[in-house]
């Protein structure tokens, strides 16, 4: 499946040189007049804007419009999680949870004080609406996980990534137990996951148990062994921006038959920019961003956005009821919570 090409993805520098390489040759065929008809903007315009942001004027080279192009692309590639788009063409598991990770946060405020932050973290972190959407798509999570967080309760995620969902919850008020199961396709996010749950129980022990598990989300059972009416909550975020219709409907009907009846389902989709609320984005901003993930990287996830309205009934489909959508302040990531009958 799709996000197969996100697992584990190896990025040395012989890959970010190809990953380069392979952004020029599409800049040396770029339609200027269609890019310009979609971003609703002149690129000389954009530049114009680019060059007033902090730090882009010594970050960038604005004498011509392919130099700019291929200078975002390079600023990209002396950042982590830059270089890890421009390779994979999406995030896994480590890269995603690089934009909840408090500590990370605060290493690149740190470098954005002392004048080390590359242009591009500044605007992926702190400026590009879709991941300041992701961001705040996980605290609407939290915000619906939390209340589901109960005595002798059977909690999932999939795929899990470090399970951050799961394990930034608090559990302070469980005495007599809870379950909590990581469900990944990546070996290399279960371990990750696994590291991450010895970090948070050293500090803060939970009373209960957390277990991780080879998963599949396109797979009937999504195990081998199979998982049928086992958790009471399902939170899944980062997998079906990734699949076509068809798979999103098998995905959320596997989760459907894991969950006890009753259990909720969370989970997100990015949703096509008419269905922004534009007086919350900052237009430049969004430019920038719409030139690098769809000119420069390819973004998997770009052909797949889907309608509100269109994941609501992939989700009827798969059997969910009293399907209920938040929506981040931006209209970018809503998040759909779902219900399995009784």
């Amino acid at each position: 499946m799709p996000s197969e090409k996100l697992q584990s993805h190896l990025v040395t520098a012989q890959s970010v040189e190809q990953a380069l390489a392979s952004v020029e040759n599409r800049l040396d065929k770029l339609n200027l007049p269609v890019l310009e008809q979609k971003l609703g903007s002149s690129l000389a315009a954009l530049m114009r804007a680019t060059e007033a942001e902090p730090e882009a004027r010594w970050a960038l080279r604005f004498s011509n419009e392919k130099a700019f192009l291929l200078s975002l692309a390079e600023d990209a590639a002396k950042s982590e999680f830059g270089r890890f788009l421009l390779c994979a063409r999406g995030l896994n598991w480590r890269t995603t949870d690089l934009l909840f990770d408090p500590a990370y946060q605060a290493t690149l405020r740190r470098q954005e004080r002392d004048g080390s932050l590359c242009f591009f973290d500044r605007l992926a972190f702190f400026a590009c609406p879709l991941f300041l959407a992701t961001r705040e798509r996980f605290g609407i999570f939290q915000r619906h996980t939390q209340p589901l967080v109960a005595e002798g309760a059977s909690l999932a995620s999939l795929p899990c990534g470090r399970m951050r969902d799961l394990l930034s919850l608090d559990y302070s008020r469980i005495v007599r137990g809870i379950r909590l199961v990581g469900l990944d396709k990546d070996p290399e996010a279960l371990q990750g996951a696994q590291i991450f749950a010895a970090e948070v129980q050293a500090q803060k022990p939970l009373h209960g148990t957390i277990e991780f598990r080879v998963s599949d989300g396109l797979r009937p059972g999504l195990t081998e062994a199979g998982i049928r009416r086992e958790f009471d909550l399902v939170t899944s975020n980062g997998l079906n921006i990734y699949l076509n219709d068809d798979q999103c409907v098998t995905f959320y009907r596997h989760v459907q038959e894991a969950l006890k009846p009753g259990g909720t389902f969370i989970t997100s989709h990015i949703v096509p920019t008419d269905e922004y609320r534009w007086d919350q984005i900052n237009r430049d901003h969004w430019r920038l961003q719409a030139v690098i993930l769809t000119v420069l990287i390819g973004a998997l996830w770009e052909p797949r956005v889907k309608p509100r309205g269109l994941v609501q009934e992939q989700l009827e489909t798969a059997g969910f009821r009293e399907i209920r959508v938040f929506p981040d302040a931006q209209g970018i990531f809503p998040t759909f919570v779902a219900k399995k009958p009784h």
